[in-house]
């Protein structure tokens, strides 16, 4: 997969420019008509050379299609068909992760914090600039095994909310509280135990997900959650599919 440009690299290029190529030393001041000197003009000739080469790299990947959605996808609660797509997004794509760690684990429920997801997704093209636009965070996909009671815990902290992203669950909200939980099909277990994955701010205990912390495993996948998205839909994209998503009753008001 091509990676998306790291904008650390170009920032790394011009601190190093302006910190090994000159070196000031102030010898006086003036304090009318001023006069720009040639050294201080050569720094900017310099900085433009390093600097205008990685803008058209940069410019070219954030305009480069990456998908085509069928429909606008919003945001909206107890659920949408972005919040619903980007739920089950993270849990196809924890799978295949977890296959490339070697690692023996599919995950059960999948979860995007409401706030984490900055914008909308336009009906047509969608382009590496507008994921970086729906996820701006530098935030990485991580996977923590819980108990069925820290589920109901967390997920009743989402009923609280409204409704949020999730994917591998539905359950009804009532008085505020998530009851008729199901994963994978099944009745939640309290004293089963059961992997999520998400990001690392909310496995943290970001967003007053502290439930979260309290947890039997952790994994660190070390792959940027934008990156997982742009990855999921230049495969779709590559193999002539549209991105389509509805609603499906998974969180729902009794």
């Amino acid at each position: 997969m091509r990676q998306s440009f790291s904008y650390t690299l170009l920032i790394t290029s011009l601190f190093l420019v302006w910190n090994c190529k000159v070196q000031y030393v102030q010898s006086s001041f003036e304090y009318r008509n001023s006069i720009v000197s040639d050294s201080i003009m050569a720094v900017d000739s310099q900085l433009l050379q390093v600097y205008l080469p990685y803008k058209q790299i940069i410019d070219e990947d954030m305009s480069r299609v990456i998908s085509v959605s069928a429909q606008e996808m919003v945001k909206n609660k107890p659920e949408s068909n972005l919040t619903n797509f980007l739920g089950d997004l993270l849990l196809e794509q924890g799978e295949k992760v977890m296959i490339k760690m070697e690692k023996d684990i599919k995950p059960d429920i999948s979860y995007f914090n409401y706030g984490g997801i900055r914008t909308s997704l336009p009906k047509g093209e969608i382009t590496v600039g507008k994921i970086f636009e729906l996820m701006p965070f530098e935030n990485e996909l991580v996977f923590i095994q819980i108990s069925g009671s820290r589920i109901q815990e967390f997920l009743n902290a989402v009923a609280e909310s409204g409704g949020e992203s999730v994917g591998g669950v539905r359950f009804k909200i009532s008085n505020k509280k998530a009851k008729d939980i199901e994963i994978g099909g099944s009745p939640l277990q309290p004293d089963s135990f059961y992997w999520l994955v998400t990001n690392d701010y909310v496995a943290a205990g970001g967003d007053r997900r502290e439930m979260l912390t309290h947890r039997k495993e952790f994994i660190d996948s070390g792959e940027k959650i934008r990156d997982v998205i742009i990855e999921y839909m230049e495969t779709k994209y590559q193999s002539g599919q549209e991105i389509v998503k509805e609603k499906d009753g998974r969180i729902a008001y009794e």
